[in-house]
């Protein structure tokens, strides 16, 4: 999402760079291709309040016209260094459900929640669970769906040569998925589920796009249930695109999700989904109308689903085209960027209306917002832009 913000926040004049709190990561190169800056804070793992104080030394120099964080945990050290650093606009995105399982990351979440002026969520169900929680007034809430380059994927070409690198067989029928392994997106569910998809439909193969700390005990499961000849795991893959063309049919089995953005890349890659039915994936998909979903956890509910899709071209065919038709006037990246750049304009004019007032009653001088650069994830713009 912060690239294709940043790609986007290009064409819409924002100039923009990137402070990671922890490490650098491997999307960094990929931000500094796409003209970003990246610094990095280097915090140490634990509570360390001294980030704080570092990332104000990092935010001053930058001189933002937005700080916009994305999760709880960057907001609780950016949001007061923000303000010591006298940014005028700090905003956050929720990605997840968080608040509702431990008091601790409420109290957290109410504590960053002091130092916004909007929280955005990505679904109407993590807003509800913000709002639950009262990590913010209602006021702040506002919910912005994800969104893609949906160009990228509409034209992906080589499905039948990565099918080859795998070793699957060009006319085997293929489940497919993509995403961390851990626990909560529950691959363990998919490999039970697709051992019955494969007793019944034995040329069938699984292909686990993935990496993450589950990887040693999801091969041991596929070996467990006799299904590792068929089963492939390809490992991170930083541009998925060949690997979801090469799936006849993409599975999500999370028992929690927000609005997870590798639904609108199979869409758009033109794969039909199946999805468990948590969070915000029932408003997101229109039971057999844009995927299907199944109820989480569900073993044999997921295994029908599949070998019926697996097994129904004209269903397959019918969902794939209702997904891309979605997927393509729903949620294109331009249309999110241009909903957050949006709001960076209301707020930055609210805050500078403020700013001449105090000023004009304390003599508080004015930063030029001329002279500011910008910070996403932090975000900004130049020539007295955002």
């Amino acid at each position: 999402m912060v690239l294709n913000l940043i790609r986007e926040g290009g064409r819409l004049g924002q100039k923009t760079s990137v402070i990671c709190v922890e490490q650098r990561g491997t999307l960094a190169p990929l931000a500094e291709q796409l003209g970003a800056s990246v610094r990095c804070v280097h915090k140490r793992p634990g509570v360390r309040l001294s980030t704080v104080k570092n990332l104000r030394s990092a935010i001053e120099e930058l001189a933002p016209d937005v700080i916009h964080t994305h999760q709880v945990g960057a907001l609780f050290y950016a949001g007061p260094a923000a303000r010591r650093a006298a940014v005028p606009v700090v905003v956050h995105t929720e990605h997840g459900k968080h608040y509702a399982a431990r008091r601790r990351t409420r109290w957290i979440g109410r504590l960053a929640g002091r130092f916004v002026q909007r929280l955005f969520c990505v679904s109407d169900d993590i807003a509800d669970e913000v709002r639950a929680a009262r990590i913010v007034t209602p006021r702040k809430l506002c919910v912005v769906p994800n969104g893609i380059d949906t160009g990228r994927f509409h034209t992906v070409t080589g499905a039948a040569a990565m099918r080859a690198s795998l070793g699957i067989p060009s006319d085997a029928p293929v489940v497919g998925t993509v995403g961390r392994l851990n626990e909560i997106k529950r691959q363990d569910i998919l490999l039970e589920a697709f051992s019955r998809v494969h007793a019944k439909v034995p040329k069938a193969h699984l292909l686990i796009v993935g990496d993450g700390p589950l990887m040693s005990e999801l091969r041991d499961l596929a070996q467990k249930l006799k299904v590792d000849d068929a089963v492939h795991f390809a490992g991170y893959q930083q541009r998925p695109e060949a690997y979801l063309a090469a799936m006849d049919v993409f599975a999500l089995t999370s028992r929690s999700e927000g609005m997870p953005l590798v639904v609108l890349e199979a869409w758009a890659t033109g794969v039909p989904v199946v999805a468990s039915a948590v969070g915000g994936l029932p408003a997101m998909i229109d039971h057999d109308r844009t995927g299907r979903l199944f109820p989480p956890s569900d073993v044999e509910s997921l295994a029908s689903e599949l070998r019926h899709l697996l097994t129904k071209r004209h269903d397959r065919q019918r969902l794939a085209e209702a997904g891309l038709r979605e997927v393509t006037e729903r949620y294109d990246v331009a249309q999110m960027a241009r909903a957050y750049d949006g709001h960076y304009h209301q707020l930055l004019a609210g805050a500078h209306s403020l700013t001449h007032s105090v000023s004009a009653v304390r003599r508080v001088p004015e930063r030029d917002p001329d002279q500011r650069s910008g910070l996403l994830n932090p975000f900004a713009r130049a020539e007295g832009k955002p």
